[in-house]
């Protein structure tokens, strides 16, 4: 209602998350072709704001690894499967891995689209918005295996791609 009356006078009101739940709920029915799309990709995403632009690994088998860089050069490693994130790693800005931990059953979840990956779950900041969001800003082919050996590569190749954060 409030928004009708806003047009009125000319004022556009930005919704505050890019799809509905009937968007949400209309898409899940395609999930497994989603799911299917998604393996060998890395996907380069922007949002939500704590993370800012960050990567989504997905292998042939469908292992994923989410990595954010952070300003002060430390990087994040989240590794899961195609419903979220199951273990976390911290690497400082040497690569040395600073501390790691299990991601408890259902505090980071995540839902990937060809357009928007959709971010639920404790372990991310409290929104007013039902959900965080990122949108897909590129995607690449993918045929590494995710392992335990592969995350100081994959930190190192994204540093590469944005020279700001290896300059600490």
């Amino acid at each position: 209602m409030l928004s009708k009356i806003f047009r009125v006078f000319g004022i556009r009101t930005k919704p505050m998350v890019p799809l509905s739940a009937h968007d949400i709920v209309t898409r899940s029915r395609h999930a497994s072709k989603t799911i299917e799309w998604s393996r060998n990709k890395r996907l380069t995403i922007y949002n939500p704001p704590f993370w800012g632009i960050h990567h989504l690994f997905i292998d042939p088998d469908l292992h994923h690894a989410l990595i954010a860089l952070k300003e002060d050069g430390n990087s994040f490693v989240f590794y899961g499967n195609s419903q979220g994130a199951e273990r976390w790693e911290k690497y400082d800005a040497n690569l040395n891995m600073c501390d790691c931990g299990i991601v408890e059953n259902q505090a980071l979840t995540w839902l990937i689209y060809e357009d928007y990956v959709i971010y639920n779950g404790a372990m991310l900041p409290a929104t007013n918005a039902p959900y965080h969001w990122g949108r897909v800003i590129d995607n690449q082919p993918f045929y590494a295996s995710i392992n335990e050996k592969w995350a100081s590569q994959g930190i190192s190749e994204i540093r590469e791609l944005a020279p700001s954060y290896s300059e600490s």
